[in-house]
């Protein structure tokens, strides 16, 4: 299904005229005109998410038509670039409403309202074989996914400080593994999840 078919099936079923969408998204019926119209304008990039609250979809969805992929299509969406402060607190982070403060990053994993990116910093999940967290890599934060052992997750300890790490299970208790072997396994303890990595990117520039 094309994006402008998407768009006017899913305002049809909401019973809304092209004047109602347009007013519930802050453009003009003209720009839901164009919206709709086989071949016309897709959404620009600051009312993708607006679109797609009202239609029930991720903004992922949207731009691919309903479905998460689309043959031929490499379909992507952008989620903010926080910092460490910012992720212990990540409910401020909302996919729905603009980013302006923040910097974007790229993403082609389903986003929800509160998914975010992080920078990783320093060397303690560089593994030599196996999956690998260079300095600078930037990782994908799904906050309201369950934590399953064997994730990396972001957790948040008593002192309100991120650390990425692997979750681990071992004798019914919890640990935060590093990849790199020269730092020490600790306990999960009093520490507590905040996301789990979905996806990772290295950037240069």
């Amino acid at each position: 299904m094309s994006i402008h078919r998407l768009i006017r099936e899913g305002r049809r079923r909401l019973g809304l005229s092209e004047q109602q969408f347009a007013d519930a998204v802050g453009v003009s019926r003209g720009a839901v005109q164009q919206w709709e119209k086989p071949g016309g304008t897709a959404p620009k990039r600051s009312n993708q998410p607006r679109v797609a609250e009202l239609l029930g979809v991720s903004v992922v969805e949207l731009l691919s038509g309903g479905s998460n992929t689309s043959p031929g299509v490499d379909v992507r969406a952008e989620v903010p670039l926080v910092s460490e402060v910012e992720a212990g607190n990540y409910t401020v982070i909302d996919n729905f409403k603009p980013k302006g403060q923040f910097e974007t990053v790229p993403v082609t994993v389903p986003i929800k309202r509160h998914t975010y990116a992080l920078r990783v910093h320093g060397d303690s999940m560089v593994s030599e074989t196996g999956d690998s967290f260079p300095d600078g890599s930037i990782v994908i934060v799904e906050p309201e996914m369950e934590a399953l052992p064997g994730d990396y997750v972001i957790a948040l300890n008593d002192s309100n400080q991120t650390t990425f790490k692997q979750l681990v299970k071992d004798g019914g208790e919890y640990y935060l593994r590093p990849l790199n072997s020269r730092y020490p396994i600790k306990p999960l303890g009093k520490a507590f999840v905040i996301g789990v990595v979905r996806e990772f990117t290295k950037r240069f520039r």
